[in-house]
């Protein structure tokens, strides 16, 4: 490699794509001396996160494809055309030296481009079952780090494969527990269930947790962290009030998660792909009600990665799902034997060294040893 390290990131829509390109992106930027160029659209996440870190983003008009017959795919054909023409042009530009895909729509047309241009391409996926834009890249890419072993047998590629895990960001917390319990407006001498269900809030958790409260009151020696979310946190105290309920915290967003899964002694949320690594690298138990409509189905197929390995319990987000949360959060209460060998087994699928592969496998590829 010659002059300065150029990386382009093709990967957006919501925080489970942009993230694990940020954070790529910063231990890049940790290795090297290196200039990024991000590509994503202005109705995904990154044009709000990718601008506040610092990083020059280009715009496209990348759209997905809708699985049922509607008029906005009848715009698509256009859409991809000029995506993959501001592509090539911002790729022969910036002339990278690798382009990084981590999901999303916005990933296709940038990472096909680049393919065309010889360039060399690394995918990272996130989730157990792979995603479409994953699969039909795969064939050509150089690289492809995977979060679960399962994503493998989905994709037909002679790239180099690697299961390192998701790129997450990890802060070591160094409060005491009672001094994140204090933080958290928390009782000291109860045990502590943590719900949430995304930085948006989960409107079904939400509603499965109050009529739990209503019907079954809490395990006992238990009290709640309730990350409700923006929208419903007036609900959420104007319920509390009204009904009395004691030992439940609600606050619409948790700035530093690391924080609320030390204090919390199991969770209860939704299985997106870097929620559950950050689990796995707490070693936190949970009961994981996937997202219904997630696109593939995604997030039951995380989930039930995890239950194979008896670290997680999966509910489904049904009708019942208030009657069979209750139930399963109440067994769990009261079974520390289990909670314990969940622990055990979620802190076993936490990869320590995600990065440290990551940037070898880079070098690697950077000094021609990957075909």
């Amino acid at each position: 490699m010659k002059g300065q390290l150029r990386v382009a990131f093709a990967g957006g829509g919501t925080g489970g794509h942009v993230f694990p390109a940020l954070n790529m992106a910063n231990a890049i930027k940790n290795e090297w001396q290196a200039d990024f160029l991000f590509f994503g659209t202005q109705r995904g996440l990154e044009h709000i996160k990718i601008p506040e870190a610092g990083y020059p983003l280009e715009y496209i008009p990348a759209a997905g494809f809708q699985r049922r017959i509607t008029v906005k795919n009848l715009s698509f054909p256009w859409k991809l055309y000029k995506s993959m023409r501001i592509s090539k042009t911002k790729l022969n530009e910036f002339n990278p030296h690798l382009v990084i895909g981590t999901g999303g729509y916005v990933m296709g047309p940038v990472l096909k481009s680049a393919q065309k241009l010889g360039i060399p391409t690394i995918l990272q996926e996130q989730n157990s079952f792979p995603g479409v834009s994953t699969r039909l890249l795969a064939k050509k890419a150089k690289l492809i780090f995977l979060a679960y072993p399962e994503a493998k047998e989905f994709l037909q590629t002679q790239a180099k494969v690697l299961v390192t895990g998701n790129p997450i960001y990890t802060e070591a917390v160094e409060e005491s527990r009672e001094a994140l319990q204090q933080a958290f407006h928390l009782e000291e001498d109860k045990k502590v269930i943590l719900i949430f269900g995304g930085s948006q809030g989960a409107a079904s958790i939400n509603q499965a947790i109050k009529e739990m409260l209503l019907a079954d009151g809490l395990p006992k020696g238990y009290q709640l962290l309730w990350q409700t979310g923006m929208n419903e946190i007036d609900a959420a105290h104007h319920f509390i009030a009204e009904n009395n309920i004691r030992f439940v915290q609600p606050f619409p967003f948790i700035n530093g998660m690391q924080r609320a899964y030390a204090v919390a002694d199991f969770a209860v949320c939704r299985a997106g792909a870097m929620t559950l690594s950050e689990l796995a690298a707490a070693g936190l138990p949970s009961v994981l009600v996937p997202y219904p409509f997630a696109a593939g189905d995604h997030q039951t197929k995380n989930a039930q990665a995890l239950e194979s390995r008896k670290a997680a319990i999966v509910v489904n987000d049904d009708a019942d799902l208030s009657k069979n949360l209750s139930r399963i959060v109440f067994e769990l209460a009261e079974d520390e034997p289990k909670r314990r060998m969940m622990s055990a087994r979620s802190a076993g699928m936490h990869h320590a060294d995600t990065y440290k592969q990551m940037i070898a496998a880079i070098k690697r590829l950077l000094e021609g040893n990957v075909n």
